[in-house]
């Protein structure tokens, strides 16, 4: 990862592995691994810091930040949690993946289409309002908790929607409940991500948020970033464009960019 960003023209890469959540999945980090993965990625800081092997042999540096994309899940998990305390991580990305609308038990939101179909379709039969409804409420609530730094992959239950399947993300009720987390955010440090990684995977059309919800966001005064959300090295830097051209056409003059500890703006052409 480390090298294709630094060929690519990174100046900062970040790692947000999938923090450990207290059930088996295929996914997440296992909690007794945790030292490692951050033994791991300091080990790269200091590679790919001016001076180290790393950088020599590349002739650039590349700062390296330590993260994690942790899950929200009420009562089992929170990016607040002090299990993460520790690992001295340089920002927390909160994600909500699960939901359980009507009680029933809780799934994935991105799963695959035929797993997401499943389970949509015997929670809440034909009634796909619920499923964003209890998405954004739990994001609002998510929000609202804080102790993190960006939120991941704002309108991610439209990950498996394709073509309206479940509801319409251009109806009133729709943009209500996601207006209503953008909201939770107004005067909040915390930033949202400009996800690629649906697109990058061939999952999405766009990328994630839409375009009504990063306008929603600019008016609240939220900032942006951009996320690869790679999951392979060639996802690195892909359709940055359509990042760009989406910030644009929501108003956007500039991205927030985290380095040295700091969140400074930066023109949308130059990042």
């Amino acid at each position: 990862m480390a090298e294709t960003a630094a060929a690519k023209g990174y100046s900062v890469l970040g790692f947000s592995s999938h923090a450990p959540i207290p059930f088996e999945t295929t996914w997440a980090i296992r909690e007794e691994r945790l030292p490692e993965y951050a033994a791991e990625i300091r080990r790269l800081k200091k590679a790919w810091a001016p001076g180290g092997e790393c950088a020599i042999q590349a002739g650039r540096s590349l700062e390296i930040l330590l993260g994690l994309e942790i899950d929200w899940y009420e009562g089992l998990r929170s990016p607040r949690d002090a299990l993460f305390d520790p690992i001295g991580l340089d920002y927390k990305l909160g994600s909500v993946h699960y939901i359980a609308p009507k009680g029933c038990l809780p799934f994935t939101v991105d799963s695959s289409a035929e797993n997401f179909g499943r389970d949509a379709q015997a929670a809440i039969g034909g009634e796909g309002h619920l499923l964003y409804e209890d998405y954004y409420a739990r994001l609002t609530r998510m929000i609202a908790e804080g102790g993190f730094d960006i939120v991941g992959h704002f309108d991610l239950v439209s990950r498996n929607n394709t073509d309206g399947r479940w509801f319409d993300e251009d109806s009133p009720g729709y943009l209500s409940a996601a207006f209503a987390a953008a909201e939770a955010l107004e005067g909040s440090p915390i930033v949202v991500e400009i996800n690629l990684g649906g697109l990058a995977r061939g999952k999405m059309k766009r990328p994630h948020p839409s375009l009504p919800i990063v306008k929603r966001l600019k008016e609240l005064g939220v900032r942006v970033t951009f996320c690869a959300d790679a999951h392979c090295p060639e996802h690195l830097g892909v359709h940055i464009d359509a990042a760009r051209a989406l910030a644009k056409a929501a108003g956007y003059e500039s991205a927030a960019i985290f380095s040295g500890g700091v969140w400074s703006e930066t023109g949308l052409d130059e990042v």
